[in-house]
């Protein structure tokens, strides 16, 4: 896929000079918008496999994550030359120097596990961005306003949770953007980051994003912590699939968060003395 069909060259021209100078923190990390230093190699409309979802519910990522581009340390995309298709496919991965990774919390906020979640970030003073779902930001400002005054990064992450992939174009508009305005009003800041629930892509998707000024987000560690496999099984994923640049998944919204929890209780500190920094 060579351009965003339909967005034209001028605005796609504008869209690449703005990701390239657009400053963004992911978990208290700046970087530009294309500095990951590894991004899917496939187009944007090879997804993974797709189930029968709700709000409530992650289903399987099916990811090959062998089929990535895994380009050598340190190397800075937007220092050299902008790789194919850049603007087709969302973040993946950001800059890995100096072992930086990015932690992300989706689905809430939550009354219950987001003061939780926040209360162990504080802790270790790890910084992180929060995906959240419109209709929860609606629901509990206080808490969206608390994650910011916290430091923490906030993504739009639609207004019901719903698959975009086949949505109308206007209906995928409005989630987008009531989710931007409810973010802002409880917050005062607009997300400038987007991410597609359940990690369904397409090329309308993007295009949505070019035109609110988000840079669409995915993941590259998904402990499977939505499913709730255990304390054990989501620390063990994350310890053995982090790497330098590696975006984590996590949640702290659509039902019963406390494993997450407790698992962040014991990442964290084993991240931090590995020598990851958020």
């Amino acid at each position: 896929m060579g351009g965003l069909s339909g967005s034209g060259h001028d605005s796609a021209a504008v869209f690449a000079a703005r990701r390239r100078r657009l400053l963004l923190t992911v978990g208290g990390i700046t970087l530009t918008s294309i500095v990951g230093s590894r991004l899917l190699s496939g187009p944007v409309g090879h997804l993974p496999p797709h189930r029968e979802v709700s709000a409530s519910t992650k289903p399987v990522a099916q990811r090959d994550l062998t089929a990535r581009h895994n380009l050598p340390a340190h190397h800075d995309l937007a220092a050299h030359h902008r790789p194919p298709h850049s603007l087709d496919q969302p973040l993946y991965y950001i800059d890995d120097a100096s072992r930086a990774i990015a932690l992300t919390i989706d689905d809430g906020p939550d009354p219950v596990y987001t003061p939780q979640v926040l209360r162990v970030l504080h802790r270790y003073r790890v910084t992180a961005t929060f995906s959240m779902i419109g209709l929860h930001v609606a629901a509990y400002p206080h808490l969206a306003r608390a994650v910011a005054e916290e430091g923490h990064s906030i993504a739009n992450h639609t207004w019901t949770h719903s698959d975009l992939v086949h949505m109308p174009a206007h209906r995928l508009h409005t989630e987008l953007a009531r989710t931007s305005h409810a973010i802002h009003a409880a917050t005062g800041v607009h997300p400038q980051l987007f991410r597609a629930p359940y990690g369904a892509w397409s090329a309308a998707v993007i295009r949505q994003c070019e035109h609110m000024g988000m840079v669409p987000m995915d993941w590259s560690v998904d402990p499977r912590d939505w499913a709730r496999p255990g304390v054990r099984s989501i620390v063990s994923n994350i310890m053995h699939n982090t790497r330098p640049g590696s975006i984590i998944l996590e949640h702290d919204g659509g039902g019963n968060r406390s494993q997450t929890v407790d698992a962040l209780r014991i990442v964290l500190p084993r991240l931090l003395r590995e020598g990851y920094h958020f």
